[in-house]
């Protein structure tokens, strides 16, 4: 009897990880298409001041993916330095606190920012969180909370825009911590907040991305495709925001007067009129009734007429208002002086 050998052989292939998955935005199916959308947004990004910040940086590169694939700092000014094209192809006017690997401390960043004259501050971060290698999630972080002295609307609204823009363009969601993705810093540093949002003089809002402390997500971090797509969902959120609008408003009155309950003119201008349940107005930090508050449309823009119900005497009093557009985007911040003089004989 003949015995018949057969031999195996097994290739052993060593095991590999999973190719990074993204997928490249709609809008880019061509240069072409990319450029259309680009052009679109042009008309409502076109002449507004933005500042980029991207975070660390220079001497600050401790923050390193889990792999040690990517150092947050050079990721941040990768995802800025996008942002900055799609933003200055748009045209809008840009800053930014660094173009190349460099120490910029956060005091300088908001003095640079300030020093600019931007309309708004966008910080570009990439998140972490040591010992969990699970965790990752998009958030967009603007200052304080509401009722907080320090917290303004404009801010959140602006958050909104790009968190929603953000998280569907990296086809991730914001944290369970939030409703929308968007975080108040008053939840890492109560009563303080981030530094750079707490003093930037103009609305801000702080992006983290992602997390470098997931292996996935730091795979996609190392791809430059994928920085260009974290890059146009910024640009796509913020170019809708200022799609949607922001109320401008002027104090039209004269800011010397002679009596003690003077009346004040606004004027707001907005292409998608005033919301004229959301006006709020302050002297003094004392709310003005809103039986005490008038308005009149006009087309593009309406007036506001208001007389405290209460005496002010002679001096400086200072005005603040925030209003809010049909399509619920609040106006900056409005701060104005006037002055209370008594008349000659008095």
């Amino acid at each position: 009897m003949k015995k018949f050998f057969i031999l195996i052989t097994i290739i052993f292939i060593p095991s590999c990880a999973p190719k990074p998955y993204y997928v490249k935005p709609s809008d880019w199916k061509t240069p072409e298409s990319k450029d259309s959308v680009i052009n679109f947004y042009s008309r409502f990004v076109k002449g507004w001041k933005i500042f980029i910040d991207p975070g660390h940086g220079g001497q600050d590169r401790k923050n390193i993916g889990i792999k040690k694939r990517v150092v947050e700092a050079d990721v941040n000014l990768k995802v800025a330095l996008y942002l900055r094209d799609y933003l200055t192809k748009a045209g809008a006017i840009v800053f930014m606190s660094r173009e190349k690997d460099t120490t910029v401390s956060l005091q300088d960043r908001v003095k640079m920012a300030t020093e600019s004259g931007a309309d708004i501050f966008i910080s570009i971060h990439h998140n972490a969180m040591p010992g969990d290698e699970t965790t990752f999630y998009a958030s967009t972080w603007y200052h304080a909370v509401e009722g907080d002295p320090g917290f303004h609307p404009s801010n959140k609204d602006i958050a909104r825009y790009i968190q929603r823009d953000l998280a569907y363009a990296l086809r991730i969601s914001g944290s369970l911590a939030s409703f929308d993705g968007t975080m108040s810093d008053y939840l890492v540093y109560p009563k303080q907040g981030f530094y750079v949002l707490r003093n930037a003089t103009m609305p801000a809002v702080l992006v983290e991305c992602t997390f470098f402390t997931n292996e996935h997500e730091e795979r996609r971090l190392s791809i430059d495709e994928f920085n260009q797509i974290e890059a146009w969902g910024i640009f796509k959120g913020l170019a809708k925001y200022l799609q949607a609008g922001v109320p401008k408003i002027e104090l039209i009155s004269d800011t010397i007067l002679t009596t003690q309950k003077p009346t004040l003119i606004l004027k707001v201008s907005d292409k998608s009129g005033l919301d004229k349940q959301s006006i709020q107005i302050k002297i003094d930090s004392l709310t003005i009734p809103k039986d005490h508050i008038a308005t009149i449309d006009e087309r593009n823009f309406s007036i506001i007429l208001f007389t405290p119900n209460f005496n002010l005497n002679p001096g400086v009093h200072t005005l603040d208002v925030i209003v809010r557009n049909k399509n619920g985007n609040s106006s900056f911040p409005f701060r104005r002086n006037f002055y209370i003089v008594k008349q000659t004989g008095e």
